[in-house]
């Protein structure tokens, strides 16, 4: 079920909801870019704070081929994640794992953790994984 999340590997694809329900394609958002695929949850401290310290360099990097899907891990319902993204101000893509009807911490390898990161090449392989801002920066400086 789970997909090989290493370093040189492929990225699992998916589509979930954003907050008004409406499905995006993961693969679809982040052709052609180099990509964070962001797994967190409103709930989860530690991915908060990963999630805000990237906005600097989302804000740098984006009109130059760079992007973050987001995509909060929810039980119940939606309401803390809106809360939390209007709070953090992530300006990019967040998307719904509600009640893990995906399944995608498991696809993903995180299983119970709070969250993870992605960092993905052009190409669609894996470039690093919980990488911090300032390793997200370097890789990007040397991609773009």
């Amino acid at each position: 079920e789970g997909c090989n999340t290493a370093v040189g590997k492929s990225y699992f694809d998916f589509t979930a909801p954003d907050l008004s329900g409406v499905d995006h394609t993961l693969s679809k958002e982040i052709a052609g870019r180099v990509a964070l695929i962001d797994l967190w949850g409103s709930w989860c401290a530690s991915c908060r704070r990963h999630s805000k310290e990237l906005i600097p360099v989302y804000n740098k990097y984006k009109d130059k081929g760079f992007t973050i899907v987001g995509v909060a891990r929810e039980y119940d319902d939606a309401e803390a994640m809106e809360k939390a993204i209007q709070r953090d101000g992530y300006p990019w893509l967040n998307l719904l794992e509600l009640d893990d009807r995906l399944g995608l911490w498991t696809k993903y390898g995180v299983g119970m953790a709070g969250g993870a990161r992605f960092l993905v090449g052009r190409d669609g392989k894996i470039l690093a994984i919980n990488p911090n801002a300032a390793q997200v920066e370097a890789i990007l400086a040397k991609e773009m």
